[in-house]
């Protein structure tokens, strides 16, 4: 679209893109760092704003840093390699503040006072225990890994920077074993093959959970793989389990709360330890995948929360009851909610296996359980929550208020969704005392964030 332009980078969008203005009009450089001067040609034009396509730095900042990947410029897995460290941590927490102030509208000199310095990770590197690789077809070979951005196809590479060195040869052992046994990776194009995605977990005892997506058909040699891996581990890993999840259509993005699973070899789950509790977790139930920073998160989240031996405990979006069995450790009561049924059995099983019979776990929709149990004779003093991307639900801010716990902590991964939650909160007799975002994904856009929240006097 016509010749390249030279443009100023002002700032980082929330996916890490790069933000100039050019004749009034906003325009997103992906590759472009805040203070440079670049030439981007434009590629797309929208209604108020432009996506330009990065030709050449004319002026780098001195915060550009060379990237370690070899595949980091078309692979969707990270977005900031390329800035320093200390400088991603800067951004993170602009883009706290600036969702609190543009979509929560809240003042500015407040959030200032509010949000905290972002809690990076002393090695940013290599901090992942779970990946989740897409697989393809490519030339008759069987490709898995992270898809580049903006498509569905999986960039091949012989290692990644931000899962564990070990994951290198193992995911190299599962694809070598796949075209051994003719196993072919699924093609959207022709809806055939088998193996649509790859997840691969492991513990702090670098036992190994794998976890094959396909269609409703057997896997061919299913068993004969698992076996075959569990001789070939890398070393210091042991395979403890290996799943098959069937799905009945065509599509890669699979939701795994949707697929009926068959145990191919060991256990049908994997044993985390967390602040000297064990928890049980199934091939389908949610974990935060980076432990080191887990167990920071937890802290201050449980700090927070400032619980008593006489509070009663609300954990909505519980997961596997990792932070509402902590959280029991010091509670009267706790309870949790969770929707995938599966993390429920997990979370009851963790309270039983860690001896804690004051915690209690339903199964559902938050949005529907919620309001339910907050109309109850239980009333809880403090209140978790932990959502998806999408934030609360209205039905829950409805039910929060009502019920007027003392005391709220809300887990956000979403800061844009959080502002939003938390503007209804305060508009409705709540108080914002701090904002306290971690990085649970280094070399990423992404952000987590520890909001703590109390009821007015």
């Amino acid at each position: 679209m016509g010749d390249p332009v030279t443009l100023q980078v002002e700032r980082l969008g929330y996916r890490g893109e790069g933000v100039a203005r050019y004749r009034g009009f906003t325009i997103f450089v992906e590759g472009a760092l805040p203070g440079e001067t670049v030439e981007a040609q434009i590629t797309q034009v929208k209604r108020s704003f432009a996506i330009a396509e990065l030709r050449a730095i004319v002026h780098p900042t001195s915060e550009r840093v060379v990237p370690l990947c070899p595949v980091f410029d078309v692979c969707g897995g990270c977005q900031l390699q390329h800035l320093s460290y200390a400088a991603q941590l800067q951004f993170k927490r602009q883009v706290v503040k600036d969702a609190l102030v543009r979509i929560g509208k809240f003042a500015a000199e407040d959030v200032q006072r509010w949000v905290q310095p972002v809690i990076g990770q002393e090695e940013p590197w290599r901090y992942r225990n779970k990946v989740s690789l897409t697989a393809t077809a490519r030339a008759g070979r069987f490709v898995a890994g992270f898809v580049e951005e903006g498509t569905h196809e999986p960039v091949e590479s012989t290692t990644c920077l931000i899962r564990p060195h070990a994951y290198d040869e193992l995911l190299q052992i599962i694809i070598t074993q796949f075209e051994q046994h003719g196993v072919r990776a699924y093609d959207e194009q022709s809806q055939s093959g088998d193996v649509r995605q790859l997840i691969v977990r492991s513990n702090h005892k670098h036992e190994v959970m794998i976890v094959i997506l396909t269609g409703m058909h057997e896997l061919v040699h299913g068993r004969e793989l698992a076996a075959a891996w569990a001789k070939q581990m890398p070393q210091g890993y042991r395979l403890v389990s290996v799943i098959q999840q069937k799905r009945n259509d065509g599509k890669n993005g699979v939701r795994k709360r949707d697929a009926s699973e068959e145990v191919l070899y060991g256990d049908a789950s994997i044993q985390e330890q967390i602040d000297g509790l064990t928890f049980r977790i199934s091939a389908s139930a949610f974990l935060q995948v980076n432990p080191i920073q887990t167990r920071i998160l937890y802290e201050k989240a449980l700090n927070a929360a400032a619980i008593s031996s006489q509070d009663v405990v609300f954990d909505f979006y519980c997961g596997v009851g990792t932070l509402s069995l902590l959280a029991g450790r010091q509670a009267k009561a706790v309870y949790g909610v969770e929707s995938v049924s599966a993390a429920v059995e997990d979370a009851k099983f963790n309270a039983r296996q860690n001896g804690l019979t004051n915690a209690h776990f339903y199964a559902g929709f938050v949005e529907q359980v919620a309001p339910q149990l907050l109309s109850s004779e239980v009333h809880p003093n403090v209140i978790l929550l932990d959502p998806p991307r999408a934030g609360c639900g209205p039905e829950v801010i409805t039910a929060l208020l009502q019920a007027s716990p003392q005391r709220i902590v809300y887990i956000s991964c979403n800061p844009a969704t959080l502002a939003r939650d938390l503007r209804q909160l305060v508009d409705g007799g709540y108080a914002l005392q701090s904002v306290e975002p971690i990085d649970m994904f280094p070399q990423t856009a992404h952000v987590e964030v520890i909001s703590s929240i109390v009821l007015k006097k």
